[in-house]
């Protein structure tokens, strides 16, 4: 069998990368792995892991997530990590990260797990809102929940109110006309107030998204009346089925 040798314009010999990646099999890259790998295990073995040998992404996946969970977005956390956000997203599920990774996404995980994500512009409200119904999609644990997020079986979840809302999420909906993801009890807010400004049943259920008669069954649900113009006068819509 042929043996594979890169081209002679590779560094060879003075890293492992034509070895590891490339498969070159030449004398000065098999030397090379082999002094790599013989530092590589007497460095773990003193407890002197190498900056970039692989460790356990468990934790690093549990800090993206949980920060996800706050609302921020992987474009927003790759922006602060100087990375871009599908390589984030990756990092948000990978078995194996190297230990500058873990390091790095640590330090960002203690500096921001205590901050909801930004919602001063549209663009940043629209993003948290997205991040937080997707987290909420995927049960993604929010910082809270863990005591120790390295070691922990399992997050210490609350028991959560049904009727928590993301008041964020609501307002980009009614007021700013964003398709957004709501759950029942933002729906039923959302209800709440475009019911008070007057909206009809099929006026809601265009601006949420949602059936008409979804909207007849929440305002039947919410003790709300028919609605009324701002005039005080019945407005007249089909009867929901």
């Amino acid at each position: 069998m042929d043996t594979f040798i890169c081209p002679a314009d590779h560094k060879h010999g003075e890293t492992s990368t034509c070895h590891t990646w490339h498969g070159c099999r030449c004398t000065p890259c098999a030397a090379a792995h082999t002094e790599y790998s013989f530092y590589w295990r007497h460095m773990n073995a003193a407890g002197r892991p190498l900056p970039y040998s692989d460790v356990d992404g468990r934790g690093t996946r549990r800090r993206l997530q949980a920060l996800s969970a706050l609302g921020w977005s992987a474009s927003a956390l790759g922006a602060r990590l100087g990375s871009d956000q599908t390589v984030v997203s990756r990092w948000m599920l990978a078995e194996k990260v190297t230990r500058v990774t873990a390091e790095k996404i640590a330090a960002l995980y203690d500096e921001l797990s205590d901050t909801p994500a930004p919602a001063g512009t549209r663009t940043e409200r629209l993003s948290r809102a997205r991040t937080l119904a997707h987290a909420r999609r995927k049960g993604f644990a929010r910082p809270i929940e863990w005591d120790d997020i390295d070691n922990d079986a399992e997050p210490q979840r609350p028991i959560d109110s049904p009727d928590t809302i993301d008041v964020v999420a609501v307002h980009l909906v009614i007021n700013e006309g964003t398709r957004v993801t709501l759950t029942r009890a933002e729906r039923h807010e959302a209800v709440r107030q475009l019911h008070a400004r007057h909206h009809s049943d099929g006026e809601i259920a265009m601006l949420l998204g949602v059936d008409v008669r979804t909207i007849f069954r929440d305002r039947q649900e919410l003790e709300l009346p028919a609605a009324v113009g701002a005039d005080r006068q019945p407005i007249i819509q089909e009867r929901a089925a």
